[in-house]
């Protein structure tokens, strides 16, 4: 899910709180379905029935098109197994049409909900788009499996560590890897939870964000979703892609990350600041 607007973490989940509680219910408890409920109000791109947009969106649609398939093999590359389902991409020409079928109206500018995968038009003309697509398609992957209720319960770090991670980038084009490991030496992180719900805060930190910190407030999210990928990228090469089958086969995060890794996620996070530490010292000696 990526962002535009400056607000603080806890006031964009309480918006999210209050649209998952508007979405239409029943759906919510079921993974997204092969054939998107929204079809008949949007275009069919010709030449790509994976794709639908509103009408004078076709140039957007396009390119869209020029990207999915490779994207589609990224993310299945790092999930380790193809999409069930075709992905289809709904492309927005208003924040109405976007809210309508996400259940959310703010400055959110892409989202994968129970209808299937939106995005609002500006993704498309920034030049970054193909990486947003991926952050996306990584969520969708996932969603086609579980529903956005179980979603609910899972971390705002892996998932969107997970997607960061997947599409090289996607969502966290704000800030660098140097400073983001520049945060994380200097002992100013991400919190690890091993369970998330509606109403904890999806991002805990273990250090206070100055005013000063970023020139504009929403430059936050993009630390976090940078930190949570550089801990992914970690995770990933010794049980990422087991990790996810657990969690599609119905564990619990908790369950599964123990029984995957063999110690919690704030355990581990430690032996990777302890890696992050000894490299840093070796490239001093």
């Amino acid at each position: 899910m990526l962002f535009s607007r400056s607000r603080s973490s806890r006031s964009i989940y309480g918006a999210l709180a209050i649209a998952f509680s508007a979405l239409v219910g029943c759906s919510d408890f079921f993974p997204v379905e092969r054939q998107s409920p929204a079809k008949e109000d949007f275009l069919t791109l010709t030449e790509d029935d994976r794709i639908l947009y509103k009408e004078g969106m076709k140039d957007q649609a396009l390119l869209i098109r020029n990207v999915l398939d490779e994207k589609v093999k990224d993310i299945e590359i790092v999930h380790g197994k193809p999409f069930i389902n075709p992905p289809v991409v709904h492309l927005c020409d208003t924040r109405e049409c976007f809210a309508k079928y996400t259940g959310i109206d703010s400055g959110i500018l892409a989202a994968v909900s129970s209808n299937g995968l939106f995005l609002k038009s500006y993704v498309v003309t920034h030049e970054d788009y193909s990486r947003w697509l991926a952050h996306e398609l990584s969520h969708l992957h996932l969603r086609q499996q579980i529903s956005t209720f179980r979603a609910s319960f899972i971390p705002q770090w892996y998932q969107e560590g997970l997607a960061t991670f997947a599409s090289n980038g996607g969502g966290a084009n704000k800030v660098s890897r140097k400073k983001a490991l520049e945060y994380i030496h200097n002992g100013k992180h991400i919190v690890v939870v091993d369970e998330s719900s509606l109403f904890s805060d999806p991002w805990p930190l273990n250090y206070v964000v100055a005013n000063d910190d970023w020139p504009k407030p929403w430059y936050q999210q993009h630390m976090n979703y940078r930190q949570a990928s550089l801990f992914y990228e970690f995770l990933h090469p010794n049980g990422g892609i087991e990790l996810i089958r657990a969690l599609e086969n119905g564990e619990t995060f908790n369950d599964a990350f123990k029984s995957v890794y063999g110690k919690s996620p704030e355990e581990m996070f430690a032996i990777y600041k302890s890696s992050l530490a000894k490299n840093k010292v070796h490239e001093n000696i």
